[in-house]
């Protein structure tokens, strides 16, 4: 059996959707780790990045970055030509396609939370994804708490929905020296790590105001990610260093020298920062909204996104017992987080959706 893996968006120069590029390059390392004798991964790549961060998958097949004539035509072909017995897309699938389809909904928060997003973005999915769920076989959930949402807020029959959860990748582990290369390579000495494509929902207003309440001496915001949408503007408002977009082995090192990461969303289907922080040890808070309490599992600080509970958590996170106990707690709950675990799910999930 071979299935082909849509990761259009892995390895694009530019902001957005980097938490699904992640996911759909995650799933196709984890298939191609678990393949069965005789079954294989292939991925639809447009980006010259995309080869790089999918080293392993055993065939790549170019599309179009556009979405319009890679879903119309070029992905059916790709799809046809690679002799596909099943493809996984996120959100949006082609109209007509030569296998049966699987479509990842990340969340549902442009039908929870419709404000976070501008009018075009509102109008495209909540006609487009509707419409790919009922055009694929199977719908991808990637947490219980999005499947719960994915299925009251789309109306959605949960005996549809499959759970096929995140992993982080392997750059994220304790490393030996991160401090140092840290100061050398951004200057940051003490600072509170943000990671993610800076939107509304990320919240980091709410952030900025609760470490200039607690004024710790020495104590940077320091933010990682590509602005979205109002992103210049909301980076900007924090006062904090913004380091754009950083290579997983930097990533890591900012991870393991940061004296906290703090992920204020209001919602996430995952929240993978979170994930890759708990995996090198950093200790964590974040908010106790959609599915991060899923995912942290007891190994974070859990609060209210708002100023004053946000900046509760970091005091607390800032006592080095408790900055021991949690970076020790959140390495163990990474640990949980296997993509043997992944693979199995989302073979399963592809030969049922083969099989119907």
């Amino acid at each position: 059996m071979r299935v082909a893996v849509d990761c259009h968006m892995v390895g694009q120069p530019h902001a957005g959707d980097a938490g699904n590029a992640r996911y759909h390059a995650a799933l196709a390392a984890a298939m191609t780790a678990t393949a069965a004798p005789g079954d294989d991964v292939a991925a639809l790549v447009a980006h010259p990045g995309a080869a790089r961060a999918l080293d392993g998958v055993g065939a790549l097949a170019a599309v179009p970055a556009a979405n319009v004539p890679r879903l119309a035509w070029q992905a059916p072909r790709a799809l046809s030509a690679l002799g596909a017995d099943a493809a996984v897309f996120s959100y949006v699938v082609p109209p007509l396609a030569p296998c049966p389809l699987l479509v990842v909904v990340h969340d549902a928060g442009f039908r929870t939370h419709p404000d976070w997003f501008g009018a075009r973005d509102r109008a495209l999915l909540n006609t487009l994804v509707p419409l790919a769920i009922r055009r694929s076989r199977l719908v991808i959930a990637v947490s219980d708490t999005a499947k719960a949402d994915v299925v009251a807020a789309l109306g959605v029959d949960p005996d549809r929905v499959r759970v096929v959860g995140n992993v982080h990748a392997a750059a994220f582990r304790p490393r030996t020296g991160s401090h140092e290369r840290v100061l050398a390579r951004y200057g940051l000495n003490r600072y509170c790590l943000a990671v993610g494509d800076v939107h509304p929902r990320k919240n980091l207003g709410a952030l900025a105001a609760a470490l200039r309440r607690l004024r710790v001496p020495g104590l940077e915001l320091a933010i990682v990610g590509q602005p979205g949408r109002h992103g210049r503007r909301i980076i900007d408002s924090t006062g904090g260093r913004w380091l754009g977009r950083v290579g997983d082995e930097d990533l890591a090192d900012l991870y393991g020298a940061a004296a906290l990461t703090c992920y204020p969303s209001r919602y996430e289907g995952f929240g993978l920062p979170v994930l890759e922080a708990m995996a090198c040890g950093c200790p964590v808070v974040a908010s106790a909204r959609g599915a991060i309490p899923e995912v942290a599992g007891g190994a974070a600080i859990l609060v209210e996104p708002e100023e004053e509970s946000l900046a509760e958590g970091i005091r607390a996170a800032l006592e080095p017992a408790t900055a021991a106990r949690m970076a020790a707690a959140g390495r163990l709950r990474a640990a949980a987080f296997r993509p043997e675990e992944m693979g199995r799910r989302a073979w399963a999930a592809a030969r049922e959706a083969a099989a119907r």
